[in-house]
């Protein structure tokens, strides 16, 4: 019976191997993100200006622990032969470069979006975010899809190049919505252990997320030689579960446009990334 179960389901090609330079590559490509953010967290602090981007960061690195679950249920597979491995769920080892992505990806914009719902965002500065974060997941996947690092299998509608354009649907919520309980919950953590709550934010965020918008693709994929017409179908539902997900977390953090600074998304992020006055605060910027 689980030998016809595992028939039925698309099996990763296992045996491709990992090439060891294009790896070398992308693990160099997927740090310097990772590595801005770790030096504005120790900058903050040094500032006097709080742990929060550090724990968000850290936060990030146990989400990378739903890597191996959303891969087997949305048939990814990160090539393990001679790859330079790390932990193992459900017998996927993940490469190294998965450790180097969740903590900037939905940590460090996780936090930049919890800033940015501080500073003041409409409803239609919320899809703009999620329009921008999703051009981010495709740069950021693309060179090591087609470098063969990692690759889609099974029936995966949008499939262009090698990314299904679904994945980039879910993947933006994950920070928004890390950013939005950023948001909400850290005026209530009034001491540094209090704050440490942040760090479980994170893998929240990123469960939830794929949980809420991603589940109609994974019941469709995991099937014996599904129609890519059932496929491309499951992925406009996706699609509208991403954006109605966007509009929910705006319900609890967008605000009227007469109530937030007239800006468009770029300058309110410019704003946040280089800012125009160097008063120091208490408070973590």
């Amino acid at each position: 019976m689980l030998a016809a179960l595992l028939g039925a389901i698309p099996q990763p090609p296992v045996d491709d191997p990992m090439p060891k330079t294009a790896e070398t590559i992308f693990n160099i490509f997927i740090f310097i993100p990772l590595g801005i953010a770790l030096a504005v967290a120790v900058r903050k602090i040094i500032k006097g200006n709080g742990p929060v981007l550090l724990y968000c960061i850290i936060g990030g690195a146990f989400a990378a622990t739903m890597e191996p679950i959303v891969d087997v249920l949305g048939l990814v597979y990160l090539k393990e032969v001679n790859a330079f491995g790390t932990f193992t769920v459900l017998d996927r080892t993940m490469p190294l470069y998965i450790c180097f992505v969740y903590p900037w990806y939905v940590g460090g914009l996780g936090y930049l979006a919890s800033r940015l719902f501080r500073r003041g965002v409409t409803m239609k500065n919320m899809f703009a975010l999620w329009a921008l974060d999703c051009v981010v997941d495709i740069f950021l996947e693309t060179p090591g899809i087609l470098a063969g690092t990692y690759l889609y299998y099974g029936h995966q509608p949008f499939n262009f190049w090698g990314f299904p354009l679904w994945w980039g649907f879910v993947n933006p919520v994950m920070p928004m919505l890390a950013g939005a309980l950023i948001y909400h919950l850290e005026p209530r953590l009034d001491n540094a252990w209090k704050k440490l709550a942040i760090i479980a934010c994170i893998p929240m965020a990123d469960g939830i997320a794929n949980g809420a918008a991603a589940w109609p693709l994974w019941a469709v994929l995991n099937q014996d030689d599904v129609s890519y017409v059932w496929t491309h179908l499951a992925a406009l539902v996706v699609l509208g579960l991403a954006l109605f997900s966007v509009w929910i977390i705006g319900l609890t953090v967008a605000r009227p446009a007469d109530q937030v600074p007239d800006e468009t998304l770029g300058q309110k992020l410019k704003a946040l990334i280089i800012p125009t006055s160097p008063a120091k605060t208490t408070v973590d910027a």
